[in-house]
């Protein structure tokens, strides 16, 4: 009697699997091979480790020309003013410019207050956001915070046309920040406090040895503060999908948590554009988590007694979790980052352009699937 059996191959590359060879292609450990449940996706370790893992996500940079502005700015001892989008920042800086900048007087206006959940204290976003920038080898305390909205006129603490003044020590400024950050809003606000008893004009010119266009608003005699081109956000959720998916993931109005149970074993999937397995944890059962995530976007948890592989690409194929995209349709679009939550207390885990999970650190591990290129951050959480 003839004994048909199917060749398992790998999901990413078609290789035929084999556990006998590890330098030969197709090698997957010999306990994964083993599986007799023909619905589970397998990938060679090759695929695993190089196409799926993100170890060494694309740094972001910024232009020759960009960097050549700050280096002349931080020569002179510049006021650096950094605009920076609440929401979804953590994933923005850009080493160059830090290395750059990190000697320089510096100021940060938080933009978005009005996106945060209510009942966050003030002072709690601005550690948190001195704390981000710190992490991110730059001298900065929650005094130097500032924290802005968008709703109505924009809202800015009553003393900080002050502050600009006493930090700046009569010399330029210069605005820098990500591309929709708010730097437009923030100058177009400072201009309407703005008088000019110089005797210069505002003018708009192209910097010195570059191409880059600033707008220039003279303070005094021979200082001014320069508006700078948004630099790109190349790593986030938003720059990897079409406008109207974007669009539908930005939220509209302050975040509210939404809670949902896991335990170890299940998936949360994030409509069509990320998931997170929770893998382990020290407390077993269920855990509560705090979903920060636009309304738009429809979280689905999926318990590990499903075969999660097959679901979320079957979803991802028939766009049936809401909101998809139409580049993201098996697990060959995404990223996976392996995170480990060692630190105790509240936590969160990000997604560059999408949102957060918060929860009480209890040693877990996750995997996180992420498009191509999306950044991930872990830290100390943004609302308590």
């Amino acid at each position: 009697m003839s004994i048909l059996n199917i060749v398992r191959r790998c999901y990413s590359c078609g290789a035929i699997l084999q556990a006998n060879d590890k330098d030969k292609e197709g090698y997957i450990k010999p306990s994964l091979l083993a599986s007799n449940n023909l619905e589970t996706i397998l990938f060679c370790d090759k695929c695993y480790n190089e196409e799926r893992f993100n170890q060494n996500p694309q740094p972001l940079v910024a232009s020759k020309g960009f960097l050549t502005m700050l280096e002349d700015a931080a020569a002179s001892d510049a006021l650096i003013v950094i605009v920076v989008d609440l929401f979804s920042f953590e994933c923005s800086f850009i080493h160059e410019v830090n290395e750059i900048i990190k000697n320089s007087p510096l100021l940060i206006i938080a933009n978005k207050r009005d996106l945060m959940p209510q009942g966050v204290k003030d002072g709690d976003l601005k550690e948190y956001v001195a704390h981000r920038f710190r992490a991110a080898r730059l001298r900065v305390k929650k005094e130097d915070v500032i924290l802005t909205s968008l709703s109505g006129a924009l809202s800015l603490d009553e003393d900080w046309h002050r502050i600009i003044e006493e930090k700046r020590r009569a010399h330029d400024v210069y605005v820098i920040g990500a591309q929709k950050a708010g730097k437009t809003i923030f100058l177009q606000t400072f201009l309407r406090h703005y008088t000019n008893n110089t005797g210069r004009n505002i003018v708009t010119k192209i910097y010195p040895g570059t191409s880059l266009r600033l707008l220039e608003i003279p303070l005094d005699r021979s200082t001014s503060i320069y508006d700078t081109p948004g630099t790109p956000i190349s790593n986030g959720v938003p720059s990897k999908v079409e406008a109207e998916t974007a669009f539908k993931i930005y939220p509209e109005k302050a975040l509210v948590a939404r809670k949902e149970a896991l335990a170890p074993g299940d998936s949360l999937f994030l409509g069509g554009l990320a998931r997170i397995d929770l893998l382990d944890s020290n407390k077993k059962g269920k855990q509560e988590y705090a979903l920060y995530f636009a309304d738009s976007l429809k979280p689905k948890r999926v318990p590990g007694t499903r075969i999660i592989d097959k679901e979320f690409v079957e979803g991802l194929s028939r766009k049936a979790l809401t909101p998809s995209s139409k580049i993201l349709n098996d697990l060959k679009d995404f990223d996976v980052y392996a995170v480990k939550v060692e630190e105790e207390g509240r936590r969160d885990i990000g997604i560059a352009g999408l949102g957060w999970i918060s929860f009480e650190g209890e040693g877990q591990s996750f995997n996180i699937y992420v498009p191509h290129g999306v950044g991930v951050y872990a830290s100390r959480a943004k609302v308590l």
